[in-house]
C-alpha cells in the first residue's frame, strides 16, 4: 500500500512540475508596440523641453506634454504607468522595448538629417 501511495505521489509531483506556469498579464496591459509608440513621442517631448530650456524660449516641462501623449495614443497615464512597471519587473521584455524605441528614433534623427 505504501508503494502504491508512494508511486502516486511521485506520479502527481512529475504532473505538476512539468512545465511553467503560463505567466497571466494584467487586463489593461499595453501591448509593446503601443509602448514603443508612447516612449517615442515621451522621449521626443523631453528632447524638445530640454532644447527649450537650453534657449530660453518660453520653457515647458516635458510633463505637460504627458496627458496629450496619452490621448494621442488612446490611453491615460494609469494603464501606462501599470504597463510600463510590469515590463520594469520583465527586463527582457523591456529591453525588446527600448530597442524598438532607440531604433525609431536613430531612424527619425536620420530622416531629419540633424544629430
Amino acid at each position: 500500500m505504501r508503494k502504491i501511495l508512494f508511486l502516486v505521489l511521485i506520479g502527481m509531483l512529475f504532473l505538476f512540475s512539468c512545465g511553467a506556469p503560463k505567466e497571466k498579464n494584467p487586463d489593461n496591459l499595453l501591448p509593446p508596440d503601443s509602448m514603443v509608440s508612447i516612449l517615442v513621442d515621451i522621449h521626443l517631448a523631453e528632447a524638445a523641453a530640454n532644447v527649450t530650456r537650453i534657449s530660453d524660449v518660453q520653457a515647458f516641462k516635458a510633463p505637460q506634454l504627458y496627458p496629450a501623449i496619452f490621448k494621442s495614443h488612446q490611453t491615460d497615464s494609469a494603464t501606462f504607468h501599470n504597463s510600463f512597471n510590469y515590463y520594469l519587473k520583465r527586463p527582457e521584455k523591456l529591453e525588446k522595448i527600448y530597442d524598438k524605441v532607440l531604433n525609431e528614433l536613430s531612424r527619425r534623427e536620420s530622416e531629419t538629417g540633424k544629430p
